[in-house]
């Protein structure tokens, strides 16, 4: 054997053991995790489920380049390359068997391109098997909207995927004629063979094919969310672009015959004629008609009021809000009366200071723990669990992790075995905390969530079921238990490491080259995919979670997380952005559960079982169990995901119901202060509030605010909330232009109070930090309350920022106290804040207040800050300052 031969043979060993020997030990491993969690029936038939379905895009994409690249090859008469021997050059000619290898190769290697550019196709054509109707059809061209959400995805990629065969037959096979001479250039006139012709003739009219095909898919999607206005339709669409697809569809069918008809007729001109007649009606047909229609056109009004109640009708039923929004015009309070002060009080215990706040949380947590083992990352969860007396009270469940990220970029590098089988392997004990408003800023720690337990301010953690934490919300590491530590009763033991073989591959994968030395046993198990997002995300790659949330239910910690479906594809609906992507479809479907002891985990169709969802999972593989199957502890704690409801309080901000098309829409208010990266605006917060908003007992509500057009009103309210059979409730509250302040005056009017002002610098000193958090506004007694939370710490340095103070704004009066109970009775007292506000007879204390805030504004460099303590000093003392002359 050559040389030549021998390292051809070494080069082909180390890539098929590099690629294929890491594929092995991927899947190894897979199978491995899924027989560990009771599932191998499911891993395999979705592993034999891709793999036909990517065998079969490579079989088709080989068998038709090959089609192409043999009929090149049997019209080659022969190939000849120059040798040289001694000082002569002779032509030596290749053996045709080589080059059908060629031939045959070059397919082989483009079919195995294309099946990995187009892998997503099993995912797709089990989507289209669970198309089952979501009972609204569209008026434009009659189909289902699940015929746009569930197959036009399919067929829209099984089009692309054959326009690039033939694009790409063309090109190669055009290439490997101009190589072997069957196409030249002579004399300025291209010439090819008889066959060369024949072949690409045939390529042009299959072309035609899968361009009228396009056309034809162009409709669908200008209905199925690729309209022009924001997705939905226009009249340029209806009058024009859908009409023009249809035609334009036939035109490529004539041109497809017309190709074929060339080839008996042997006239070049009339094929590049048709070709050219179809290139310049798609740009018409595509481009310029449309464009003109919209400069130049005048739509029907009675066309463009029907678009326009499609797009609102659709857009609202995309997000879930075309029947179950409930409008609501509550009345306007120019006066909050003294029997209404309990009211507000009671409202404002249902807020928590650490809502927006969760970093001030995480550091309130450390400071009060005086566990030093571990950097964390806390995963806090606010939620409602039973009071004293059964009335529902908000606790926030914290669960502290190890912070990975903060041990990798440590400057020592951590212990292997204290990451991976030592305590920073695993969760510590979960604590729980009073997150209601009322007494004052201190951490109140609850021993149980029990009716008869009380707060304290010494940390312990809750009552769980026994065993470690060791499935986690964060990202983790792998984890290894030793054969000392007894395996569940339920849920997943861990894969045992065994012998070499086993541990090079389950290495390989995981890339730990510790499991193949001392430091671990083949007795030890592995705990692998332990975060909740990657092992939901493993387990459905059919929908999309969101953060897992910590319940307590049963007397175990179990992670929860609200499933979705998203498309672009819902017909007649205009687009919100979404996770980063721009949807017009977005459902809460499912949620899932992982016991974090255990990791025992299930999938939950959520109220009301949609039977799209539920054939979804069936289509994968997975069982979706019925929302009947959740038990009374999980299902009190549904909620209403945060991810739906910012999505649906943007929609209904575009379209709130009004009829005409002169109705401006609104927009979501945020906070005037609220951070967001340069040159994007701030993102909206819904707040979570326990209100009992026509209801005996309170819930837990999701509040957003809107303001109008100008963002110069507040105008409505959305308000979200989980009914007791665990289905979503959805409210508008709207209210007229100009009754109720926005945020941002809410919040400039908040910072000019000399009390509120003066209650922060009193609390912080001039060695301590002030920070106001976001406004919630909550509807309440009649009127709108804003409030806003005061974070002060005496020691910048070493004690973190906590509550301090409330502010309230109602009905023209603003009151400042430390707790809800004080703020409600100093809003009772307090003047009309324009009279409180306008006057100049200061007391001794509001200017000593203004002092501390400048002084305090000084250390930490906060000139803005620094700007409003100076004006509200000057305010409190009096002084009228007149504006230097200029000349």
């Amino acid at each position: 054997m050559s040389r030549r031969r021998v390292a051809l043979y070494a080069v082909a060993a180390v890539f098929v053991v590099l690629f294929g020997g890491r594929w092995t030990a991927i899947r190894y491993t897979e199978a491995a995790w899924y027989a560990d969690l009771g599932l191998s029936g499911l891993y395999w038939s979705r592993l034999v489920h891709d793999l036909l379905w990517e065998l079969a895009v490579a079989a088709t994409a080989t068998l038709w380049y090959a089609a192409q690249t043999v009929a090149v090859y049997r019209s080659i008469g022969a190939v000849h390359l120059p040798r040289r021997v001694g000082n002569l050059e002779i032509a030596e000619a290749v053996p045709r068997r080589l080059l059908r290898w060629i031939a045959l190769a070059l397919a082989l290697v483009l079919g195995i391109v294309t099946a990995a550019t187009f892998s997503d196709i099993p995912a797709l054509v089990a989507l289209y098997r669970s198309a089952a109707p979501l009972s609204l059809q569209e008026p434009v061209l009659g189909h289902d909207a699940a015929f746009y959400v569930a197959r036009l995805p399919l067929l829209e990629t099984l089009h692309l995927a054959a326009l690039l065969l033939v694009l790409f037959g063309a090109f190669v096979s055009a290439g490997l004629y101009a190589m072997t001479g069957s196409i030249t250039v002579a004399e300025r006139r291209l010439r090819m063979t008889p066959h060369a012709r024949t072949h690409l003739v045939v390529l042009a009219a299959l072309l035609a094919l899968v361009v009228a095909w396009g056309f034809q898919l162009d409709a669908y999607g200008l209905v199925g969310g690729g309209g022009s206005a924001d997705g939905a339709l226009a009249a340029a669409d209806r009058a024009v672009r859908i009409p023009a697809a249809g035609a334009l569809a036939a035109l490529a069918l004539v041109v497809a015959a017309g190709s074929v008809a060339t080839l008996r007729l042997n006239r070049h001109g009339l094929l590049l004629a048709m070709w050219a007649t179809l290139a310049v009606g798609a740009v018409v047909g595509r481009y310029v008609a449309p464009y003109l229609s919209d400069a130049w056109g005048k739509p029907d009004p009675a066309t463009q009021l029907a678009l326009a109640q499609y797009a609102d009708r659709y857009s609202r039923a995309g997000l879930g809000v075309l029947d179950d929004v409930r409008q609501e015009q509550p009345p306007v309070a120019t006066a909050l009366p003294p029997e209404s002060l309990d009211v507000v009080r009671r409202a404002l215990e249902g807020l928590s200071p650490w809502d927006a706040e969760p970093g001030l949380l995480d550091a309130a947590l450390n400071a009060a723990l005086s566990d030093t083992v571990r950097p964390r990352a806390w995963s806090t969860t606010l939620d409602a669990y039973p009071g004293p007396g059964g009335t529902p009270a908000l606790v926030d469940l914290a669960v502290p992790e190890t912070d990975v990220l903060a041990l990798r970029r440590a400057a020592r590098p951590t212990d292997w075995t204290a990451l991976h089988r030592g305590p920073l392997a695993w969760a510590g004990d979960p604590v729980a905390v009073s997150a209601g408003a009322a007494g004052g800023g201190a951490l109140r720690f609850l021993a149980a969530l029990d009716p008869a337990a009380g707060p304290s301010a010494v940390p312990q953690p809750v009552a769980r079921a026994e065993g470690r934490i060791r499935f986690l919300a964060h990202g983790a590491e792998l984890a290894v238990a030793g054969p000392d530590e007894p395996a569940p009763a339920a849920g997943p033991s861990g894969l045992r490491l065994g012998g070499l073989l086993r541990r090079l591959l389950l290495a390989w994968t995981l890339q730990s080259p510790p499991l193949l030395d001392r430091r671990t046993s083949v007795s030890d198990r592995l705990i692998i995919w332990r975060d909740v997002p990657d092992r939901l995300q493993r387990l459905y790659p059919f929908a999309t979670f969101g953060a897992p949330r910590a319940v307590l239910a049963g007397g175990r910690l179990v992670w929860m997380a609200d499933g979705f479906l998203a498309s672009a594809r819902f017909p007649l609906a205009d687009h919100v952005t979404w996770n980063g992507d721009e949807v017009n479809w977005l459902c809460a479907a499912y949620v899932a559960t992982v016991d974090a002891v255990t990791g025992d985990t299930r999938l939950f169709l959520r109220p009301p079982d949609l039977t799209f969802a539920a054939r979804l999972a069936a289509g994968t593989g997975a069982r979706a169990l019925p929302s009947d199957s959740l038990g009374p502890d999980l299902r009190r704690h549904l909620g209403y995901p945060e991810d739906l409801f910012l999505a649906q309080a943007e929609m209904l901000a575009r379209h709130r119901g009004d009829t005409g098309t002169a109705a401006r829409p609104w927009e979501v208010a945020v906070p005037g202060g609220a951070a967001a990266p340069a040159g994007e605006p701030p993102a909206p917060h819904a707040t979570l509030a326990l209100l009992a908003l026509g209801a005996p007992q309170p819930q837990l509500w999701r509040l957003l605010p809107l303001a109008d057009a100008a963002g110069n009103a507040l105008v409505g309210i959305v308000a979200g909330t989980t009914r007791p059979d665990g289905r979503l409730s959805l409210r508008l509250l709207r209210y007229p232009a100009g009754a109720y302040p926005t945020l941002a005056a809410a919040d400039s009017r908040m910072a000019l109070s000399p009390a509120a002002v003066g209650a922060v610098a009193e609390a912080a000193g001039p060695q301590g930090n002030v920070h106001r958090g976001d406004i919630a506004v909550v509807p309440v007694a009649g009127t709108l309350a804003y409030a806003q939370f005061l974070y002060a710490t005496a020691n910048r340095q070493d004690v973190p920022l906590m509550p301090r103070g409330l502010t309230v704004l109602a009905a023209g009066r603003l009151g400042v106290g430390a707790d809800p109970e004080s703020a409600a009775r100093a809003l009772g007292s307090a003047r009309e804040s324009a009279t409180a506000e306008s006057g100049t007879s200061a007391s001794l204390s509001q200017a000593r207040a203004a002092f501390l805030a400048l002084d305090s504004a000084v250390h930490r460099g906060d000139w803005i800050q620094f700007g409003r303590a100076y004006e509200t000093l000057r305010r409190a003392l009096g002084v009228t300052v007149t504006p230097p002359h200029r000349p």
